[in-house]
């Protein structure tokens, strides 16, 4: 078996594309793949990424450190490649993640189908207009907001009985476990840069993290959902809207378009600040409207 490469791999248009649809399928990774920033390595058939790669994107713009969460989710969830059975059971190079997204382990049922289709099959990733369409019903004057994407994962957990959906208490509960271990997270990521952490307490902490996303589809959509809207917070097309509760942020359909359907990062996004600190209250608010939209529907039979 040849050794994995971690030198950059010099592809054409048409092999970039196909990695890109079929195996990328992260609005983010795919977007910053396709642009060439981030580099991929080892070979088109098992395409890897450098790990630190992306923590300089995600940590571009002053004061950013959604790049060191990024790291997390890219061990925790990316460590193996799929081997010549289809089966995510060869260990990736340290440093390094895998690019097959579809069958991965952060791969799961209730997706949006946007950019996936089987979420068991590697290499199943595809652009669907009719999924993507479904998304921008939610949009209004050019925005969607935040409790909309909500709405939209409880969706999508409603239209796939695969989907592991919460109950009235469970709900609750791994919302305020996700919040209290997400703090921590972004308080373990300062102490990394201060130099004061440990690192079997750090890894043991992450896994929790990444195993609580993993243990409910809706929960784990919205903690995919809420790096999307941190890597958009400071958008300059992002605009806070007023609800009955006060305003929260509303994402351009532009930026949103642009990478779901485009493969393309915004213009100006290396320049602004994208916090770890803003997954976590994003995650948190998407989670809720998430909820309570999934728990009315049963409430009310829609499905």
């Amino acid at each position: 078996m040849p050794t994995p490469s971690i030198e950059p791999l010099p592809i054409n248009e048409a092999a970039r594309d196909d990695i890109v649809t079929r195996k990328v399928t992260c609005p983010f990774l795919g977007s910053a793949v396709a642009s060439g920033v981030l580099a991929v390595r080892n070979s088109s058939t098992q395409p890897l990424a450098s790990i630190d790669d992306v923590v300089k994107l995600g940590n571009s713009g002053k004061d950013s450190d959604l790049g060191s969460l990024l790291k997390i989710f890219c061990e925790g969830n990316h460590a193996f490649m799929p081997g010549p059975s289809g089966i995510f059971d060869e260990p990736v190079l340290s440093g390094l993640f895998s690019l097959d997204l579809p069958g991965s382990q952060g791969s799961h049922f209730g997706h949006s189908g946007i950019l996936q289709g089987s979420p068991r099959v590697a290499g199943s990733g595809r652009f669907s207009e009719t999924e993507f369409n479904r998304f921008m019903k939610f949009a209004h004057d050019d925005v969607i907001r935040r409790s909309d994407i909500g709405k939209f994962i409880a969706d999508n957990i409603a239209r796939d009985s695969a989907a592991h959906a919460p109950g009235v208490r469970t709900a609750v509960l791994l919302t305020r476990d996700l919040l209290a271990l997400a703090g921590q997270v972004v308080d373990k990521l300062k102490d990394k840069v201060s130099g004061r952490h440990d690192a079997v307490e750090d890894r043991q902490l992450f896994t929790r993290l990444t195993k609580l996303l993993g243990e409910d589809n809706l929960v784990g959509s919205a903690g995919e959902f809420g790096l999307l809207a941190a890597f958009l917070a400071n958008s300059p097309r992002t605009r806070r809207v007023g609800t009955t509760l006060g305003t929260e942020p509303a994402y351009a359909v532009a930026d949103i378009t642009m990478m779901f359907r485009d493969h393309r990062l915004p213009d100006g996004w290396e320049l602004w600040t994208k916090k770890a600190s803003e997954w976590v209250a994003s995650t948190a608010a998407i989670a809720a409207a998430a909820e309570k939209e999934f728990l009315s529907r049963r409430a009310n039979q829609l499905f």
